[in-house]
């Protein structure tokens, strides 16, 4: 996002259809504005709970959507190619973008993206990776609150008292909604496994045909180190809302580091809630840490 407009900005938590969010980040008129947004047939949505692979996506989607000009988008963010639509500095009769992006609940999002007029993306993550990914991200933004420490948070995140609200409500309204929906489920951990066969089966949804040579081009640039090297896609502009001496987007780049930061006691506290509100849940979450290949 380009931050200028916000160096000086005072962010404070707000509630809104219970759920919290951030002033100079979104507001209620916005949130409310969205729900008769017009969106276009032809623009893709990439829905994500935060903290699941945003930026990777909106990576993959933007060099797929815009494969016959890979290099035209040097010059543009991730910001400028998927932004948030729910976010202030959006603004649809001037902003130039190739998608969108969204981490709102199903409930909150235009009504133009539940009659299939629109192709959506929700990539989804192994919670307990979330979590220890937002507690990191908390950390360094000047956005979103300090937390005391891991255990505190991982209570608040349980609780939904975190910056978009509860992580199961969120997933399960959207799959439950799925079969309503153009739209394609992307796993985390699959991604991570072979990325290779994922970018084909989101091209494949895209409608979008990649010959060998593009599709090595936007493998080679959806690496983990490329992306943080690249300030494209590592959002260095954004500096009014991230601390200077953070890395806010690109910590590890793996699945199942969870294993490194829950106590015994803390993961099976988690896995009795999970068994508790998503017992029926058909997703399942490999536990299992995989070795990040990019």
């Amino acid at each position: 996002m380009d931050n200028n407009e916000e160096n000086k900005q005072t962010f404070e938590y707000f509630q809104h259809n219970g759920i919290p969010f951030v002033s100079g980040i979104h507001s209620i008129e916005r949130l409310e504005w969205l729900k008769d947004f017009k969106m276009d047939p032809d623009i893709p949505l990439i829905v994500t709970y935060p903290k699941s692979g945003t930026n990777w996506m909106q990576q993959i989607a933007s060099l797929i959507m815009n494969c016959d000009h890979i290099a035209s988008l040097k010059e543009q963010t991730l910001y400028q190619r998927a932004p948030w639509m729910e976010y202030i500095p959006f603004k649809p009769d001037i902003t130039k973008y190739m998608m969108l992006t969204t981490h709102l609940n199903y409930h909150m999002v235009p009504n133009d993206v539940k009659n299939k007029m629109i192709k959506i993306i929700y990539v989804v993550r192994n919670p307990k990776d979330v979590i220890v990914s937002s507690y990191y991200f908390h950390q360094c933004t000047h956005f979103l609150k300090v937390p005391k420490d891991f255990q505190d948070f991982l209570k608040q995140f349980v609780e939904g008292n975190v910056f978009y609200g509860s992580w199961f409500d969120h997933i399960r309204d959207w799959y439950n909604h799925k079969d309503e929906l153009n739209i394609l489920i992307v796993m985390y951990e699959d991604m991570q496994k072979d990325l290779r066969s994922v970018i084909e089966k989101i091209a494949s949804f895209l409608n979008k045909e990649l010959d060998g040579e593009t599709l090595e081009l936007i493998l080679d640039q959806c690496t983990f180190k490329y992306m943080k090297e690249n300030p494209e896609t590592n959002y260095q502009m954004s500096t009014g809302l991230f601390k200077n001496d953070s890395d806010p987007l690109f910590r590890k780049g793996v699945a199942g580091d969870w294993k490194n930061h829950f106590l015994v006691s803390q993961s099976e506290w988690f896995d009795s809630i999970y068994q508790e509100r998503m017992a029926d849940f058909p997703l399942k979450f490999e536990s299992d840490i995989v070795t990040n290949k990019q």
